[in-house]
């Protein structure tokens, strides 16, 4: 397994970490990158480069590739949306400075959990700020929207 930073923690939950670390068939190798491919018709082998040492041909079978995930929520700036540096979307209590909700908030209420800073915009799952970035923590988020929906339209309709 090939980890381009320092360490596993760094993006990994610790249950992963510690299963990769007990696993007697993953060689971990830190500060790796692939920098060439010898595939002819199948994989046969990978040149890697650990650190800033020579490039290293390994033979390979199979490559699976993670890179990391970045929120695509290029178009909550057009609409205002508040996002964190990385471009997470705050929602929820994360809009609260000084217990107050954000400046220009519309509602006479906090937002709601998953609220984003636009009333009635609701975020789930990897895209929003703090999330667990878990696939089984989405689906739970995006079933709690749904029930915030309703609970945004019953307070719309008065």
């Amino acid at each position: 397994m090939l980890v381009r930073g320092e360490g596993l923690a760094e993006s990994l939950s610790q249950y992963l970490v510690d299963r990769i670390v007990a696993a007697d068939n993953i060689e971990v190798r830190l500060r790796s990158r692939v920098v060439g491919i010898d595939a002819q018709g199948r994989l046969r082998a990978l040149t890697i480069q650990e650190g800033a040492g020579p490039p290293r041909t390994l033979p390979a079978d199979a490559l699976f590739v993670c890179i990391g995930g970045t929120p695509r929520t290029e178009w909550a700036e057009e609409l205002s949306v508040t996002r964190d540096d990385a471009g997470y979307l705050l929602t929820g209590t994360d809009l609260l400075a000084g217990g107050r909700p954000p400046a220009g908030w519309p509602r006479a209420r906090h937002p709601f959990p998953l609220e984003t800073s636009l009333p009635g915009l609701f975020a789930a799952g990897d895209v929003r700020y703090g999330s667990m970035k878990r696939c089984s923590a989405a689906i739970g988020e995006g079933a709690m929207a749904v029930s915030l929906v309703h609970r945004f339209l019953a307070e719309t309709r008065g």
